[in-house]
């Protein structure tokens, strides 16, 4: 029973403590988190070109007018 005992335990995983059943289309609060910190990142991202963008458009005036 020793040899084959060792063959059954590596053949069934042993389940974790954080082991969670998770029905379809109920994604787990870490995959939401995710989206959620990936969406306000894309949305400061974009905040950020566009002030880079007026900043640019503003020198340019800026080096314009004085010249």
């Amino acid at each position: 029973m020793g040899e084959n005992s060792e063959e059954l335990d590596s053949a069934v995983p042993a389940a974790g403590v954080n082991d969670q059943v998770q029905e379809p289309g109920n994604p787990p609060p870490a995959a939401e988190q995710g989206r959620s910190i990936g969406d306000r990142r894309r949305d400061a991202e974009a905040k950020l070109e566009q002030h880079l963008r007026d900043a640019r458009s503003k020198e340019t005036e800026a080096d314009g007018q004085q010249q």
